[in-house]
């Protein structure tokens, strides 16, 4: 969850990228408040700019959706479970444990629309077969809403289309559940040439064309159970009732279109799990219906003094944060999954880092959680990294194996 984000201003045809308090969110600060060593398509390396030239449209592929981009269907080897998530007793029933991943970074790198391979990435295999090495069970693969459908209603781009899919795939044949995580704050630009974004939901992006966005993306993956759909990611500068109704419209439209996968369903102000209640998000997600009933409520949390996840220190009793959202949801027999988390190195980030995870472990409602962090385009300085510098474990992937071993 952030708190403090950036803020973009456009001078000139050039697109400024500044740290803002009480701004408008249109990007996660941790990818500008630590370098991201990026592969050129030369394969040499250049680092994420705070001055980024923007194209005047975006770049984009007519006649393809997600669906149409490969024509071969994947199945996982080990399907999860798609059963209702409203249940009749959490204590009650014989529980797995959530399943544990990572977020593979790259797709929502650099200011759209970018340059594929050059601003911004898929997951490799190489990254892929690392986390599955690992042993986690599932990744969370951020994208840019812009750059998969440029224009609103409109076709896919045939390039992110398939290497979102290429990914996806191999990451399936690995055995791993896949988040698809639509990685933009609850915002975009209404057409390429648009200097600002719009609220989603309004009139200028209203929630038919989110809906139909995510209807092309889950293409062939309907009915997938190991492809969940991350409907955004942390929507915040909007009022709670405006984003609930955009939830709640789209999980009905995705059901009418007979997209039955898995829905994680985020709330506002970042959908951090420890003002989940404060925020409003609790009593909207009271009320929140999925015609297919097979979702679960997304929540972010980290350890920072103000959960932001842009500071390398952890708050010491940090762990706690979860205590009242995951009492919430036994409350009211519902799922939740944590998407986002993150500790830096520190030796209270240890001590409250593997208490949080076993707290979400044990907590009877959580269906999985995914730490933030890994992919080979974090510089290796970054705080939360994941994957190995120069073949040795960091410090965040020594944190999760004790955690996971701790099951």
């Amino acid at each position: 969850m952030i708190d403090k984000f950036v803020s973009i201003k456009m001078i000139g045809g050039v697109a400024t990228v500044g740290l803002a308090v009480g701004a408008v969110a249109t990007q996660d600060t941790r990818l500008t408040n630590n370098t991201i060593a990026m592969a050129s398509t030369s394969g040499s390396s250049t680092a994420l700019q705070t001055t980024v030239t923007t194209n005047a449209a975006a770049s984009s592929d007519t006649g393809t959706t997600l669906s149409s981009a490969v024509t071969s269907s994947s199945t996982a080897t080990n399907p999860q479970n798609a059963s209702a998530q409203r249940l009749s007793s959490p204590d009650a029933q014989a529980v797995p444990l959530p399943i544990p991943g990572v977020n593979l970074s790259g797709g929502e790198f650099g200011t759209v629309p970018g340059r594929l391979g050059f601003n911004y990435t898929y997951p490799s295999t190489t990254d892929i077969d690392y986390i599955a090495a690992q042993g986690f069970k599932m990744v969370r693969i951020p994208f840019r809403w812009e750059r998969l459908q440029p224009i609103l209603n409109g076709a896919l781009s045939t390039a992110d289309a398939s290497a979102l899919m290429k990914a996806t795939d191999y990451a399936l044949s690995k055995g791993l559940v896949v988040v698809l995580d639509m990685h933009d704050f609850a915002r975009r630009r209404p057409n390429p040439t648009s200097v600002t974004s719009a609220i989603v939901g309004s009139a200028d992006v209203p929630a038919a064309a989110f809906a139909d966005a995510w209807v092309k993306i889950a293409g062939r993956y309907r009915g997938n159970n190991n492809v969940w759909l991350g409907l955004m990611n942390e929507p915040n500068g909007l009022p709670a009732a405006s984003w609930w109704q955009t939830a709640q419209q789209t999980a009905i439209a995705l059901r009418n279109q007979g997209v039955n996968n898995k829905l994680m369903i985020p709330g506002i102000y970042w959908t951090a799990a420890y003002n989940w209640v404060e925020s409003g998000n609790a009593a909207f997600a009271s009320t929140f219906k999925d015609p297919g009933e097979n979702y679960a409520f997304e929540v972010h949390q980290y350890l920072d003094s103000d959960s932001s996840g842009t500071k390398p220190t952890c708050a010491v009793g940090a762990a706690r944060r979860v205590d009242a959202v995951l009492a919430w949801a036994k409350v009211q027999k519902v799922r939740l999954f944590f998407g986002e988390m993150g500790a830096g190195p520190d030796d209270t980030c240890k001590i409250e880092y593997g208490n949080m995870l076993a707290k979400i472990d044990k907590s009877q409602v959580a269906i999985g959680w995914t730490a933030w962090g890994a992919g080979s385009w974090w510089n290796e300085g970054y705080m939360f990294r994941i994957n190995p510098i120069k073949g040795a474990m960091t410090s965040h992937m020594q944190m999760l194996q004790t955690a996971m071993s701790n099951r």
